[in-house]
């Protein structure tokens, strides 16, 4: 990694309240240059409080999974020449950069699946992830300790079974005793070719880094590495964790969401189908229908638990699919539906996939979901993407209702979030990457939003969009759906001499544009409040 980090902070200074009020922090979009070729569930992010409840800094951890030439195709096991260990960064409540710290020594692989804080000590962190061992032959889960100065306390490895030698990522949580529970992926390579993957290795540490507990999932990890949701502890005398997925225990067709309960052994576990496709009305459904669509879960205080996955909106049995929607579902005690939303919804368009990279419930019983969007046509995986695209940050409230969303673009890079944190001021920090399309540039990102979803720093608050808007380019129309929380007022279109060719004062939804000519043209979207925003779109 370079020594010397190109920063960009943007400062503001923090917006007038109440006294009754917590007074907001300063926003903030932190970028430097991204070392790894790929990031995914390993960029996590951690908000340290000083003794009167403001922000001391935060910790972003990032990290390479491809490393060990898993997902590059290789038939034996092997180390790259450019190999990374996972760093935590930590920055100032402003967004400077203040340190790094490695989570292994340089030519040796790790990644870190999830920040904590040390349940005994608020001055210190635990790091959970996987890390290749001193012979370089296996990847192993550690816990690390670290304090706020991000000097290293220790870091455990736990030895497995020559069976599970070489874990993939995974999922983790602490529970309310302060142990952290790790669910990874073994896999194995033969010269021949990728032999069947194990089952799915759950394990359980003390804050001490000790080995609790361990256990096999019955479900293959190929199937549901990708497809996992967060695990969650039921909030019972029973003290079980919970963990839903995408996928079909026995099959491939229709996949359901399905939800598996563990005793805190790892010796018992009970499935159970939460849906196959979800009624939105007499004609149109949601079907969850992706072995890679990612999905969260938390529970909650009352024993209700909050889940987020992706789904597939479908027109009847004529299977007609159209838009890629992130579900949030409401689930009582007993793991029924009790409530649910759609983001986007309510719209007819054809869209490209949807993915969800983030949930995280607020202390006051808010959500925030992260999730990107793009337009047919654009292809997003390891940089491949031939359109530019927007990432969509969403606040709900325990019963899924929407408080706001908005989008955010700048015209000019490919963006993958990784994870959404909400912080102490309810807002919320988004990490993640993001790429020119030629591929010449890729920075690590840090955004950070206020409680109601805006920006200060005036140079980025012009790419945050309280709407979303597609297809684009578009042929016959234009969709244009708003956040909740703001009214439309007037729609206009620009052709390339500012002649104005298009306005509209009301049925924002829908633009119509079949009847101007093939180009660029600019629109004009105006508030009732006021405000106004410009975007490029293009008819075909």
């Amino acid at each position: 990694m370079e020594k010397h980090f190109k920063l960009f902070v943007g400062l503001a200074l923090a917006l007038s309240v109440s006294t009754k009020a917590k007074a907001q922090q300063p926003d903030f979009i932190f970028e430097q240059p991204y070392p790894f070729e790929w990031s995914y569930s390993g960029t996590h992010s951690l908000e340290i409080c000083n003794e009167k409840g403001g922000t001391e800094c935060y910790f972003v951890a990032a990290c390479d999974l491809n490393t060990i030439g898993y997902s590059t195709g290789n038939k034996d096991l092997t180390i790259r020449d450019d190999i990374q260990p996972a760093k935590v960064l930590k920055l100032s409540p402003e967004g400077e950069l203040l340190g790094e710290m490695a989570m292994s020594e340089e030519g040796r692989y790790s990644s870190i699946i999830r920040l904590y804080h040390d349940p005994s000590n608020p001055k210190f962190c635990l790091a959970v992830g996987t890390v290749m061992d001193s012979t370089l032959s296996c990847v192993k889960p550690y816990l690390a300790k670290f304090d706020t100065n991000l000097n290293m306390v220790w870091l455990k490895i736990t030895d497995l079974p020559e069976d599970y030698c070489n874990l993939l990522g995974g999922r983790s949580l602490m529970d309310s005793h302060g142990d952290i529970v790790f669910c990874s992926w073994p896999f194995h390579f033969d010269p021949n070719g990728y032999s069947e993957w194990s089952n799915m290795l759950y394990l359980r540490l003390s804050p001490e880094g000790n080995l609790l507990a361990m256990g096999e999932s019955p479900y293959k990890s190929w199937l549901y590495h990708f497809a996992q949701s967060d695990l969650f502890e039921y909030k019972d005398d029973t003290g079980d964790y919970g963990q839903t997925f995408v996928g079909q225990p026995e099959g491939y067709d229709n996949p359901p969401v399905f939800i598996v309960r563990m005793n805190r052994d790892f010796t018992d576990f009970q499935t159970r189908d939460l849906v196959e496709n979800i009624t939105i009305d007499s004609t149109d459904g949601i079907m969850i229908n992706d072995y890679y669509a990612e999905s969260f879960a938390v529970s909650l205080h009352d024993g209700t638990k909050y889940l987020s996955t992706r789904g597939v909106r479908w027109d009847g049995w004529n299977m007609n699919l159209r838009d890629d929607v992130i579900v949030s579902m409401k689930l009582d005690q007993n793991d029924s539906i009790v409530a649910m939303s759609f983001i986007p919804h309510d719209n007819d368009s054809v869209r490209t996939l949807a993915f969800c990279h983030g949930m995280d419930a607020s202390d006051n019983g808010d959500f925030f979901l992260c999730n990107g969007v793009y337009d047919p046509g654009a292809w997003l995986y390891q940089g491949e993407i031939d359109g530019l695209n927007r990432f969509t940050v969403t606040k709900t409230d325990a019963n899924t209702n929407i408080i706001w969303s908005r989008s955010y673009e700048d015209g000019q890079h490919v963006f993958q979030p990784c994870s959404v944190m909400a912080t102490s001021d309810e807002g919320c920090l988004v990490t993640g990457r993001y790429w020119t399309l030629d591929q010449t540039e890729a920075k690590l990102f840090v955004l950070k939003f206020f409680s109601d979803g805006s920006l200060s720093v005036s140079e980025k608050e012009s790419f945050v969009r309280p709407y979303d808007y597609y297809p684009n380019p578009a042929k016959e129309q234009l969709l244009i759906q708003f956040s909740p929380d703001v009214q439309p007022k007037q729609i206009e279109l620009y052709d390339l001499q500012g002649r104005l060719v298009r306005s509209q004062s009301k049925a924002f939804e829908n633009i119509d544009m079949s009847q101007l000519p093939a180009g660029t043209y600019t629109m004009r979207v105006t508030l009732e409040d006021g405000k106004s925003y410009s975007d490029k779109v293009v008819k075909e």
